[in-house]
């Protein structure tokens, strides 16, 4: 009868282990902050782990097994959101609606806002240079 040892457990344990340090960074737990008109929104996340491991016998009593695995459950819990002089912590629920949704649904109004600021200092610049190409002299 071939039976894994203790080592072999501790190892299998010890890999699973190793692999879940690897993904568990700060990164998991603080998000990449994002920015536009002059706020930005840093997600804050909760990240629960598992694991486990085992071994034994198999059923004709000559092979033996084990196995390990884990798993991970991320979930969003607050945003940090920093404006000009203020910096505050908003809970993604606030009874209506998430601030995660309210963020998304206004992002296509902050992309039209920031499309249309540029478009006014094109046109801005463009007026600019025109006027000191072509200043005009009336002659009577």
């Amino acid at each position: 009868m071939q039976w894994l040892n203790m080592s072999d457990v501790e190892s299998l344990l010890k890999a699973a282990i190793l692999e879940m340090e690897k993904l568990l960074t700060s990164k998991t737990v603080i998000g990449d902050p994002i920015t536009a008109n002059e706020k930005t929104v840093i997600p804050l996340l909760s990240v629960g782990a598992g694991f486990g491991a085992g071994a034994g016998p198999g059923k004709d009593g000559k092979d033996a097994g084990g196995g390990a695995g884990g798993g991970f459950r991320i979930k969003p819990v607050a945003v940090i959101v920093i404006e000009k002089d203020e910096v505050r912590v908003a809970p993604i629920r606030d009874g209506r609606t998430s601030v995660i949704e309210s963020v998304v649904e206004k992002i296509p109004s902050l992309i039209k806002s920031e499309i249309e600021d540029r478009e006014k200092g094109k046109e801005a610049k463009k007026e600019r240079k025109s006027k000191e190409k072509g200043k005009v002299i009336d002659v009577v």
